[in-house]
């Protein structure tokens, strides 16, 4: 098997290709260090030669909707397009829970993985689209990016982080053992507030940073899965936060 992970260096792209080829599966890494842009095309249809599986695990730091759609979108139609060509087989795609559901599809990025979905289930290459929770490596961050003139401003709604390790291992699924056509959630095994979880984490880091609550930020569960989903058994490193 020969899978072509774009974003094949990133913070999910790395660890994904190390665990595939630990069971001997050879991978190509897709990204502008490896000579390959899949917005532009650049390199791609040489990259695609004897591909199986494209793992799509593309991200963009750009958040307005014009922005992410247009990156989302461009990426699967140009993925899709050459490796079609190519013979590939089955396209997988990294996605986000809840995206499409609440106020939350309302959110420019958002609208952005919405184009993705929708890009990667109308195309010729059978696809499968994993959706994960807020990654619990990545909480700090959001913190950071929560923060106003020195405080957090964090929404009283829900948010349910997973390990990466086990995202990463539920793309292995999908990529050895998975029949293309579905699509599967997963989330860690608790749920908790936003400004309950930020404050915890501050706090065990030693950070005097002021959470302020924000309410009206969108609905409670936009982010946490509704119905089915894979649930996680690492729990979030940091214990007496109160559950939601």
């Amino acid at each position: 098997m020969k899978v072509f992970i774009a974003g094949g260096r990133g913070r999910v792209g790395s660890p994904l290709a190390d665990n595939l080829e630990a069971k001997g599966i050879e991978v190509v890494p897709g990204g502008l260090e490896d000579g390959i842009d899949v917005l532009s095309g650049k390199g791609l249809a040489e990259a695609l030669v004897g591909v199986d599986t494209i793992v799509n695990v593309l991200n963009t730091p750009r958040f307005d909707a014009e922005g992410a759609i247009s990156f989302f979108e461009g990426a699967i139609n140009n993925l899709t397009a050459e490796g079609e060509r190519a013979g590939v087989r089955h396209h997988i795609v990294l996605s986000i829970v809840g995206v499409g559901e609440g106020d939350a599809s309302e959110v420019g990025y958002y609208l952005g993985k919405v184009a993705q979905e929708k890009a990667v289930r109308s195309g010729s290459i059978p696809a499968t689209i994993i959706r994960a929770t807020q990654f619990q490596s990545y909480i700090p961050v959001l913190i950071d990016q929560h923060t106003v003139d020195g405080k957090v401003l964090a929404p009283r709604s829900f948010i349910q982080p997973v390990e990466l390790d086990e995202v990463i291992e539920l793309l292995v699924e999908a990529v050895t053992t998975m029949e293309p056509g579905g699509a599967v959630e997963i989330a860690g095994p608790d749920r908790f507030y936003h400004d309950d979880l930020f404050r915890a984490t501050l706090a065990d880091r030693g950070n005097s940073r002021e959470v302020v609550t924000v309410e009206g930020q969108g609905p409670r569960d936009a982010m946490v899965p509704r119905g089915a989903y894979r649930k996680g058994t690492v729990r979030y490193p940091i214990t007496g936060i109160p559950a939601a």
